[in-house]
């Protein structure tokens, strides 16, 4: 008797898990379908092969790529958003998706340069890139300017790797901007063009701008981010199984981030130098079954912690692969890593 009451225990416990799963997968799907609704085209494609004639910010976007907004209801203010399709993508196919977020002062175009657009056109891939509400939204990590941040990349045990105080080296105080560093090698090669324009520096503010308050900003950031991935999913004809997200310097981190929330969703994460705050990684981290990609240029001077990241991963079972990029800087990885965050998304697939 006891047993039978036991196994009635179990079987109701997995019927409501069950039931609230459905649940939530509708409401989602009603978000996307509502959001997707005030959806609109503010720049198509306005060519075929590569070229960069429009810029969103400072950031030149390809040709290839529409240019949307959406109206983001958590504030009533409309946000833009990126959108490439491949020229190999047949609807009666499911296609990969590629979510990409930006670095600090950076929009939705910043992943939309030629050389990033150009490696999900050879591979066949969809890639979407969001505004992450404003251009400091760091896509729900707990982001600090100044000495103020928390231990990051490398977990709790210390500040993380290459940062004084829990900070990355050359932040500065709260409220303050990045601040560029010489271009190097890679600002002559790899799409670097100086850690500025690779930063996504200067140019007219885009972007949210009703909610300042930085907690706010962090979660509005996340939302804005999920509300485009889940567009993209209801547009499109999806793999569920080779759905990627990828993000750049504080876009890394909120990659890390949303890799470790999300962690269902992703067939792989890659994180390209990435600053990553206010984590605590654990053998029991649910971004430890997500393979996990880290690279960063060797001219790279304003986050220096990723090998150090890289060790800790490994050292605690995450399946995580490491480069690093000669003669690339802060900026210069955005494009310069991309061949090898592709072949990385090829070779991961969910099963």
């Amino acid at each position: 008797m006891l047993k039978m009451r036991n196994l009635l225990f179990v079987s109701v416990i997995v019927c409501v898990f069950l039931t609230m799963t459905v649940v939530a997968q509708n409401e989602s799907a009603d978000n996307a379908s509502a959001n997707l609704a005030t959806s609109k085209i503010t720049s198509p494609p306005v060519g075929k092969t590569a070229g960069e004639s429009r810029r969103t910010g400072a950031d030149p976007v390809d040709d290839r790529v529409e240019l949307r907004e959406y109206l983001f209801t958590d504030t009533n203010e409309v946000l833009p958003y990126a959108v490439f399709v491949s020229s190999k993508i047949k609807k009666d196919e499911k296609a990969p998706l590629v979510l990409a977020l930006h670095g600090f002062s950076g929009n939705h175009g910043t992943f939309m340069r030629s050389q990033c657009v150009e490696e999900a056109e050879k591979n066949g891939y969809i890639m979407v890139g969001a505004m992450g509400y404003s251009p400091s939204g760091p896509f729900g990590m707990n982001f600090s300017m100044g000495g103020r941040g928390r231990g990051t990349g490398a977990g709790r045990r210390g500040a993380m790797p290459g940062t004084r105080g829990g900070t990355p080296n050359n932040m500065p105080a709260p409220g303050g901007m990045l601040q560029p560093t010489p271009a190097g090698r890679g600002g002559a090669m790899a799409g670097g063009r100086g850690m500025g324009r690779g930063m996504g520096m200067g140019g007219p503010q885009i972007g949210g701008t009703k909610e300042t308050d930085s907690a706010k900003v962090a979660v509005l950031s996340e939302k804005d981010a999920m509300n485009v991935l889940e567009m993209a999913r209801k547009e499109f004809n999806i793999d569920d199984n080779r759905i990627y997200l990828m993000g750049h310097s504080m876009g890394g981190g909120g990659a890390l981030h949303m890799g470790e929330k999300y962690a269902d969703i992703w067939a792989g994460v890659a994180g390209l130098a990435p600053a990553a705050f206010g984590f605590t990684w654990t053998e029991e981290s649910k971004l430890k079954n997500v393979p996990l990609f880290i690279t960063v240029g060797d001219a790279d001077t304003l986050v220096t912690g990723s090998k150090q990241l890289y060790d800790q991963l490994k050292e605690l079972g995450f399946k995580v692969e490491y480069k690093s990029m000669p003669g690339l800087d802060h900026g210069g990885i955005i494009g310069g890593a991309m061949p090898d965050v592709f072949k990385f998304f090829n070779d991961n697939i969910k099963k």
